[in-house]
């Protein structure tokens, strides 16, 4: 047991420079794109598509029951760090929150997915079996969040990074085998979840150094997390949904073929994930430091041209010869030659939107976000209503409409923010 009149130091492993730590997300993301690639190329179109179903039913389901509590547990986390006991309180507080609110969600998701996967021709026994691997896979995958944000606070880069790779290794390494021996796509889905379960295990025990053996709550904690999920629980569950669109919109109203088809293209956009990092690490706290309103609309041009140019090759790829592009998908994606551009396109046009918003982020300009969900699900409805989503060229383009409607509102709300900040700098100049 931990002392309580004491303080938890940081964690005694030497730290991990900057250099190893984005080497090593690197090798991370470049595991999981060849799982994703080794899944597309081996699974039939069928169990391609219940994949990308379930894994998008998954990411809705960890959004929606996030609520902005892992942000919260971090930022409330940082305060009390090092405080072994307090930040044990933080956590504390944010999984029980989370877990009423778990339990508030779990059953009308559950009818959810029973609605939606049997319509990409799943049965009974499928439909309950992957409804029931969401649902455990959200839980730990929240879980892991919570115990990683304890490593990130204590500097345990070194852990939380060897983990994340040993699971993705893991999971790499089980998914190739059952694709060879042509298991069933839900005993790959639920070795993915084990995966997932056994990276959490071990954030737990990585953790364990950094946090004291201490189960009550935080009430102050509790109370201003409490203050934001109320606050944000409509544009949370919004944004859920939203960021699965595409998929959705395959499942809602196209075949399973067509939503593989989607899927797998989808799968090309970790390419763009490269720039990420850079945009992350690199452009973003600049802006953050800027003082000046000349150093901050020059810090934002100079990111946006900067993700604008990491696109670019990606871009060149597709539009110059396709079907090398189209040879990671495999076989069954070939005649998609069509429709990797405007896809690409489209899914570039997304990432300089997000760029956008990470910009106004940086500088705490999201006072008109809140309209946001006002304005695009009008558009969306427009959209759906008269484009024909059976067909695939209509889903590529109402996600590139969608994204450019993300992006100029982006743009507008920098634009806004940065006159106003402007004149507030006049304002402070004057004698």
């Amino acid at each position: 047991m931990l002392d309580k009149e004491k303080p938890l130091g940081r964690n005694a492993s030497k730290p991990l420079p900057a250099w190893g730590f984005l080497v090593g997300q690197a090798a991370l993301t470049g595991i999981n794109a060849l799982t994703g690639f080794v899944l597309v190329r081996g699974l039939t179109k069928d169990d391609y598509a219940t994949y990308s179903l379930t894994f998008s039913l998954l990411a809705i389901a960890i959004n929606a029951s996030n609520m902005g509590l892992t942000s919260a547990a971090l930022g409330i986390g940082g305060r009390v760090w090092p405080d072994a006991w307090a930040l044990r309180s933080v956590l504390n507080s944010a999984q029980q929150l989370r877990n009423r609110i778990s339990a508030i969600l779990a059953l009308p998701f559950a009818a959810y997915c029973a609605w939606q996967l049997p319509h990409i021709g799943l049965g009974v026994f499928d439909t309950a079996l992957l409804t029931a691997l969401v649902l455990i896979a959200a839980w730990v995958q929240m879980q892991a969040n919570f115990y990683a944000i304890a490593l990130q606070l204590g500097r345990a880069l070194t852990a939380l990074l060897r983990n994340d790779l040993a699971s993705a290794a893991l999971k790499l390494g089980g998914a190739l085998l059952m694709v060879l021996l042509g298991w069933p796509v839900w005993a790959i889905i639920g070795w993915i979840v084990l995966c997932l379960w056994a990276n959490y295990r071990a954030h737990v025990h990585s953790a364990q150094p950094l946090l004291a053996n201490y189960s009550d709550t935080d009430d102050a904690s509790l109370r201003e997390m409490q203050s934001l999920v109320r606050a944000n629980v409509l544009r949370t569950l919004y944004w859920s949904f939203e960021g699965q669109i595409t998929i959705l919109l395959c499942a809602w109203f196209a075949s399973a073929e067509r939503l593989a088809d989607v899927g797998a293209l989808g799968r090309l956009s970790v390419l763009f994930g490269i720039f990420q990092a850079f945009v992350a690490n690199y452009t973003l706290p600049d802006l953050a430091r800027a003082r000046t309103p000349e150093h901050v609309l020059r810090q934002a041009l100079r990111t946006l041209a900067a993700a604008s140019l990491l696109l670019m090759p990606i871009l060149l790829w597709a539009a110059l010869h396709p079907p090398s592009l189209l040879w990671i998908l495999g076989p069954h994606y070939a005649n998609l030659t069509a429709h990797l551009l405007p896809f690409l396109l489209a899914s570039a046009i997304g990432q300089l939107a997000a760029v956008a918003y990470q910009i106004c982020t940086a500088r705490a300009w999201l006072a008109l976000n809140r309209y946001y969900v006002a304005l695009a699900l009008p558009w969306q409805a427009l959209l759906i209503y008269v484009l024909d989503m059976r067909q695939i060229e209509n889903v590529i383009l109402f996600a590139g409409l969608n994204n450019l409607f993300f992006l100029a509102f982006n743009a507008a709300m920098f634009l806004a923010s940065w006159r106003q900040f402007l004149r507030d700098s006049a304002a402070e100049t004057r004698p």
